[in-house]
């Protein structure tokens, strides 16, 4: 641009130059000097200098705005191609041209401004987008994605350096319950308050971060971090001990915590939030509300379970599950009315496997399922032929139900199919169903007793007093049974709190016309101590461990004698 206009200055310049003579003489220049050559060449010198002095003239004034302007863009083009490759906006910096004049150069610089905004708005929302890929948007905190990219840091700097670090995970204790009684809403109320409980315990240098649901971790690095990583969260559970408070209503909730250090895991070839997963797990299973912190032995135990999953899957198939019959006798007679059948899983190498091992296996899969479809197709046809066989007369099946299987569309279905097939009266069948489903659904749970109830079985409630217990569960549901939890019966005989609380629990089934059964008996001073409070039955150990069919039956034959005593041997 500035050689064209150079050329047309000098240009214009000596032509100037070149028609000057001639119009000299009009200015009364004397022809004779007019036409001489000296004075037609000083003509277009001078032409020439006026029109290379207005080159450099405009040149320094033009250019030197153009400088700036171009400087602008040279900066706003570095910024925005750094922060395009390094996906950081955050040192990017974009300064405005000042504007002071309404020509072209300054309708460039408007452009050139309004360009800088349309860039910082993309940068806004860069960044926009960058917090919520990387922020939990009801909390605030860090996410999983966040948190995963600090794990794996903290991982280089003890590879590096050795630095100690340690991660806590922790999960929400009964975040449904909360839900079901104060709605979503009363639920993340109580998240976002844990969050900031959280944040508030921890050092500006620890992460805090909402993995899912109910799900929180918190990553510590720093020496001495696997010391104050069990302060953190021994605090959070202290302050949950007591009863929060949720748009004026009180909810009870804890934290079941995790705690895993880099020592530990690297020792065990396991990475942190997984360790700390697995001990968060050992503490909600071991009572909740608590802390436990990640052993080796943790992870060989989950490798136990994740094998036992694996062949739990085709058990069914292989005709590896089999019932046990415990007898529920009258406690007055030592008569027996009835037995509840009890799943047993007899595997081909490791031989009786503990319900308490894999039960809660086929209920984290969904095998309970089937597995609870086939138990009571068998239960159910194992009672329909006992009728005809056994001189004790009418003989009720109790089969316990599940939570998860309770909720299953197919359960009624199941229930009435299995009774069909076997032609059992269905007032000899109990199903036994746990306080814990009141923390479900309720208006669903109400809908589907009452097609149950419509079948004619009768329904009990399992371990009374352990869960949920509320009065106005048993006013509003057709319970036909109470079983006292064998945590009370233990008791009975031994202690006065014990006692009493097996007291209330008869006398309350007896005021509402219950059926009171009591679980765990295990020897004569608990049977003396429950005839004493008229409690109608029990079942348990000192009548007779849990039996095979067969020996079942010849229980039957005995009649009122106790199993031990008839010398018939029982499985474990």
């Amino acid at each position: 641009m500035f050689w064209d206009m150079a050329i047309y200055m000098v240009g214009l310049g000596l032509v100037v130059g070149l028609v000057f003579p001639p119009f000299a003489l009009l200015l009364g220049v004397p022809e004779a000097i007019a036409h001489r050559p000296s004075f037609r060449s000083a003509c277009l010198l001078a032409g020439f200098l006026v029109g290379a002095m207005n080159y450099a003239l405009c040149r320094g004034v033009v250019g030197g705005r153009m400088e700036v302007l171009g400087g602008h863009l040279r900066a706003a083009t570095s910024s925005i191609t750094s922060a395009t490759e390094t996906g950081d906006w955050s040192e990017a910096v974009f300064e405005r041209i000042t504007i002071d004049s309404n020509d072209q150069i300054g309708e460039a610089g408007r452009a050139f401004n309004s360009l800088l905004g349309a860039v910082e708005g993309r940068q806004e929302l860069e960044n926009r987008l960058r917090y919520q890929a990387y922020h939990d948007m009801l909390t605030g905190l860090p996410n999983r994605a966040r948190f995963m990219d600090e794990l794996a840091e903290a991982d280089r700097l003890r590879q590096e350096s050795g630095m100690q670090s340690a991660v806590l995970f922790l999960d929400v204790d009964n975040l449904k319950a909360v839900n079901d009684s104060l709605g979503h809403e009363g639920g993340d109320i109580l998240i976002r308050m844990l969050g900031e409980r959280m944040t508030g315990v921890v050092r500006d240098t620890d992460t805090v971060a909402r993995l899912s649901g109910d799900e929180f971790a918190i990553l510590l690095v720093g020496p001495g971090s696997p010391h104050q990583a069990e302060r953190v969260a021994l605090r959070i559970i202290d302050s949950l001990r007591a009863p929060v408070q949720i748009n004026g209503h009180l909810a009870r909730t804890g934290l079941s915590i995790g705690l895993a250090t880099s020592e530990a895991c690297a020792a065990s070839g396991i990475d942190m939030l997984r360790a700390a997963d697995l001990a968060m797990y050992r503490a909600k299973t071991g009572g909740k509300g608590r802390l436990e912190v990640f052993q080796p032995s943790h992870h060989t135990a989950m490798l136990q379970r994740d094998a036992v999953r694996a062949e739990l899957s085709g058990a069914l198939d292989a005709g590896q599950l089999q019932l046990h019959y415990q007898p529920i006798v009258d406690i007055p007679t030592q008569r027996v009315i009835g037995f509840e059948a009890l799943l047993r899983w007899r595997h081909p190498e490791r031989g009786l496997v503990s319900p308490l091992e894999f039960i809660p296996l086929a209920e984290e899969n969904g095998l309970i399922v089937p597995i609870g479809r086939w138990v009571l197709q068998e239960a159910i046809r194992q009672a329909a032929e006992w009728q005809n066989r056994s001189p004790l007369g009418r003989l009720r099946m109790s089969v316990n139900v599940s939570v998860r299987q309770f909720q299953h569309p197919d359960l009624v279905h199941d229930v009435a199919d299995a009774l069909a097939r076997s032609g059992l009266e269905p007032s000899l069948l109990t199903l036994e169903i746990t306080e814990s489903l009141f923390a479900q659904d309720i208006e669903a749970t109400s809908r589907k007793i009452g097609l149950l109830k419509d079948l004619g079985v009768r329904l009990a409630l399992d371990d009374f007093g352990t869960g949920y217990s509320s009065l106005s569960y048993l006013r509003r549901f057709p319970i036909d049974t109470l079983k006292i939890d064998k945590s009370f019966i233990d008791g009975v005989a031994t202690s006065l709190e014990g006692h009493a609380l097996v007291a209330a629990i008869t006398q309350l089934g007896q005021n509402l016309h219950l059926e009171v059964v009591a679980e765990g008996l295990e020897d004569g001073d608990q049977l003396q101590a429950l005839r004493a409070l008229d409690c109608p039955l029990g079942q348990g150990y000192h009548f007779s461990r849990p039996l095979s069919a067969g020996d079942a039956v010849k229980l039957m034959l005995i009649g009122k004698k106790p199993a031990a005593a008839a010398g018939i041997p029982v499985p474990v």
